[in-house]
């Protein structure tokens, strides 16, 4: 947990995950970086929380945000599933 915010109750916890669930909803096909970088906000997570949770190096964690790693569909599942989220294919919009 981010030590610049006060610790959440449970109850808290629980509204700022279903929050990020809203959100992710709202725009389905967001990018990994994205989606990465939404978890850590609105969760209130630092990156070493986050690769302690996933099990994935900072360093990566780092470049999937900077668009500079290339994960693999497991590394991605890792970093998903400890927020119950997974991967998934979205229909393409057509270029107008």
């Amino acid at each position: 947990m981010d030590k610049r915010y006060k610790p959440l109750s449970p109850a808290e916890q629980i509204a700022l995950r279903q929050s990020l669930y809203t959100e992710l909803e709202a725009v389905p096909g967001t990018p990994l970086k994205y989606v990465i970088s939404l978890i850590r906000k609105k969760l209130r997570l630092t990156l070493p929380d986050l690769a302690k949770l996933t099990g994935v190096s900072e360093r990566f964690l780092r470049d999937i945000e900077a668009e500079r790693g290339n994960p693999s569909m497991a590394t991605a599942q890792k970093v998903l599933t400890p927020f119950g989220l997974q991967m998934g294919v979205v229909i393409a919009k057509p270029k107008e």
